[in-house]
């Protein structure tokens, strides 16, 4: 490995420490999200598995549980020994586009549920099949062409007591334009809820079904 300057250290040891908070926080997501679903592990299997298959079970399904394999492999990508460069690219992409596709996912269930609570009217239906593709379509982009290429160093390179990959090149700042575009869309989807649930509330509607959609769209929001 070739002598780096002061500089370049400097920002290793900035990236290690900014990677040692990310590694605690992906270790306990990885944690709360297994514990979590054990506890309604029982509820799920009898209303979600055993239910007849539609597009909203393989939505559900295909949302929840590769979030287990992201998490896993962010977890995996910080402590493995002895990684290749290529490795680590490889696991870093596969992590990045899992978490990009569930997240694409996870959304298109609250446009669907938006489209659903407003009696799905043909026209806002349009308009959000129109809105949801535009934003992930640039979303998509922004991932797959503008952000990379990346490059790692290798942290047993550094000392042989660390492990994993070190993120050190690549345009990640253009990643923070997916963040954007994500914030903007759920504050469109949030507001089309709340304008239906301030008719019902104001006109003294008592539904539980109701309550519950909209606690969890506010919820889901903050």
């Amino acid at each position: 490995m070739a002598a780096l300057g002061a500089e370049q250290v400097a920002e290793i040891v900035t990236g290690l420490t900014h990677m040692r908070n990310v590694n605690y926080l992906h270790v306990a997501s990885l944690a709360i999200l297994t514990f979590d679903t054990f506890l309604t592990l029982d509820i799920e299997i009898n209303f979600i598995w055993n239910a007849p298959w539609n597009i909203i079970k393989v939505l559900y399904l295909v949302t929840k549980y590769p979030t287990f394999i992201d998490t896993s492999l962010n977890v995996l990508l910080q402590f493995i020994p002895g990684a290749s460069e290529s490795t680590c690219k490889t696991l870093y992409q596969a992590g990045t586009w899992i978490i990009l596709t569930g997240m694409c996912l996870a959304e298109l269930i609250m446009a669907i549920r938006t489209w659903a609570v407003w009696g799905k009217t043909m026209w806002l239906g349009i308009a959000l099949l129109i809105f949801f593709v535009g934003t992930w379509a640039a979303g998509f982009t922004v991932v797959g062409l503008l952000s990379g290429p990346y490059t790692f160093v290798l942290q047993d390179a550094l000392h042989p007591f660390l492990k994993g990959c070190l993120v050190t090149g690549g345009r990640v700042g253009f990643l923070q334009i997916t963040w954007v575009l994500l914030f903007v869309y759920d504050g469109v989807i949030m507001l089309l809820m709340l304008i239906p649930a301030y008719e019902v509330l104001r006109g003294g509607g008592q539904s539980k079904l109701v309550r519950v959609v909209f606690r969890d769209v506010r919820a889901n929001s903050d």
